[in-house]
């Protein structure tokens, strides 16, 4: 097969999941022989940029940028643009939704054969409604130029044809990928390489986990006070929050203010997630908004019971009252009910527990998923 010229577009390139997938993909290509092209904005870290292949052409441009801003949305558009012209790809595959619109128009506009879109999240999902009808209105202008849909689980797809984005020709699923083994080989260690992580803080407890960046839709408020009111009844838990975000300070004073600084421990951003789920007991994921999340599928892959709220598609993954527990995000005392009857009830939670470690997760697999875009790539090539 001829080597491809690929360009990939993202808005930002963080510690999450869409960006992880981002870099995966770019590597993957990489090791099969293409060419390829990372257009993101300045917003960055350093621990993703560094698992980035250095054969990847990264490109910054600096007006690339996540909140919606008419003058440099405009700006980045005609340097996009520049930049395509000037590699003249075959394929441009873009990531999350700023990069998403203004990428796939720039390829557009450019002539590029294949337009690609992968589709992490849905931003017209549990949004106000003036921003559901504008974000809605964008992504159906911008699915007559986009030839093929990537999504991250079937509820992504489902939704997206419920609410007629593209046509079903065009969608396929690719689960996004992760190293499996790291997580079903990883090993319960105290050694945590974190002065406040001692094992006297872990010693007889039941060690609740969540992991992920401190934004909004990520409800680190609302786990807290929940926490708070579960800890009433069960003083043994002790909550682990692992991630960083804008919002961290301001959940930090949230704990200090409710005195809870000997029961909740804050990580920071960590590059061995794996650590942690072996640790714990127990693992949430408290978002109203997401694709298909892949630190649920770590949970799950490292053994873990989970308790996630009802986002679309979850339910390929967390079987309830199988390997864990789903909630409504709309109940506002759904979480603290879940958390309290598995702290309550050990045999339950051993249940739930053996449910997680005999789940099947290789369709997670980074094999399974490079392979499956390189050959949507080649099969819509060929179409062509």
């Amino acid at each position: 097969m001829k080597k491809k010229n690929i360009v990939h577009v993202i808005t930002r390139l963080i510690n999450g999941g869409a960006d992880e997938n981002t870099v995966i993909s770019c590597n993957y290509s990489i090791s099969v022989g293409n060419n390829v092209s990372l257009i993101m904005g300045s917003n960055a870290d350093k621990e993703i940029l560094n698992k980035l292949d250095k054969k990847v052409n990264l490109i910054t441009v600096k007006n690339l940028i996540r909140s919606i801003n008419p003058y440099k949305d405009i700006l980045a558009l005609i340097h996009v643009r520049k930049e395509i012209k000037k590699i003249s790809p075959d394929i441009v595959h873009t990531h999350t939704s700023k990069a998403g619109f203004i990428g796939r128009l720039a390829a557009w506009l450019s002539g590029v054969p294949l337009i690609v879109h992968t589709v992490h999240i849905l931003p017209f999902i549990n949004v106000n409604f003036i921003m559901k009808i504008l974000y809605l209105l964008l992504e159906k202008l911008i699915a007559i130029v986009t030839d093929k849909y990537i999504n991250v689980s079937s509820g992504m797809m489902e939704t997206s044809l419920r609410y007629k984005v593209g046509t079903q020709a065009k969608h396929s699923i690719i689960y996004s990928a992760f190293d499996i083994l790291k997580f079903r080989d990883a090993i319960y260690s105290n050694n945590l390489n974190e002065p406040s992580l001692n094992k006297k803080k872990f010693k007889n407890k039941k060690i609740i986990l969540m992991i992920g960046a401190f934004e909004k839709r990520k409800r680190h408020r609302e786990l807290v006070d929940i926490f708070n009111k579960v800890l009433k009844n069960y003083s043994n838990a002790l909550l682990l929050l692992v991630g960083d975000g804008k919002l961290m300070h301001e959940v930090k004073n949230q704990v200090k203010k409710l005195r809870l600084d000997e029961k909740i421990i804050f990580t920071g951003f960590r590059d061995d997630p794996e650590k942690f789920i072996a640790l714990a007991d127990i693992c949430i994921l408290n978002s109203v908004r997401e694709g298909l999340p892949r630190v649920v599928m770590q949970y799950i892959a490292g053994g873990k019971p989970t308790i996630t709220t009802k986002l679309p598609g979850i339910d390929e993954i967390v079987k309830d009252g199988i390997n864990g527990c789903v909630f409504s995000m709309h109940d506002p005392e759904a979480l603290y009910n879940k958390l309290s009857d598995l702290l309550s009830d050990d045999d339950k939670l051993e249940k739930l527990t053996n449910g997680a470690k005999e789940t099947d997760v290789s369709n997670w697999s980074i094999e399974n998923m490079g392979k499956k875009i390189e050959d949507l790539y080649s099969s819509a090539l060929l179409s062509k």
